[in-house]
């Protein structure tokens, strides 16, 4: 049995990043609903941006791809990649804080699947189309990092600026 850990060829990365902008853009979208119900209005048009730039992203993969035969990519294929199905599961986030840093986590295991394919491929073609989705994930990265900067830490009490549950990220 022939093993592909890291996508080789574009229609196997196109493939890939289809699923990782379809899985952001429905992430963004939660994030930003979350931050609307609980009066964080700045956050939410913050992650309503970046939700429309990783629909921007998907769309464009969809439809450029839209006549391709692409290949099925498996859960574990990329899986892996994000230490396994667990790593999808964290707990709900308890505060602002944790719902940004849960986003920058999730971008940050993005951006480094698209450098390692960028570094690891032997093809240009393949290697400049992920160092240039892996600059996308550094550029959300380093915008969720200022949002992140500006929020106060919680105070030693426990209280947040959130009571209970933020979300639930499943």
């Amino acid at each position: 049995m022939a093993v592909r850990l890291l996508p080789r060829t574009l229609p196997e990365l196109y493939a890939h990043a289809i699923i990782l902008e379809r899985d952001a853009t429905k992430r963004f979208e939660v994030f930003a609903r979350c931050m609307r119900e609980t009066g964080h209005d700045y956050l939410a048009e913050e992650f309503e941006q970046i939700g429309k730039e990783e629909r921007e992203q998907f769309e464009l993969l969809a439809t450029g791809t839209r006549n391709a035969k692409l290949p099925e990519v498996t859960p574990w294929e990329y899986a892996w990649h994000y230490m396994g199905p667990e790593a999808d599961v964290v707990p709900a986030p308890q505060s602002v804080r944790d719902l940004l840093q849960l986003a920058i986590s999730a971008e940050r295991r993005t951006q480094n699947f698209y450098a390692d394919v960028a570094e690891g491929v032997e093809d240009d073609a393949v290697s400049a189309f992920a160092a240039e989705m892996a600059a996308d994930e550094s550029r959300h990265i380093e915008r969720l990092e200022r949002l992140l900067a500006r929020e106060p830490e919680p105070a030693a009490s426990g209280d947040d600026d959130t009571p209970g549950d933020l979300i639930s990220v499943r």
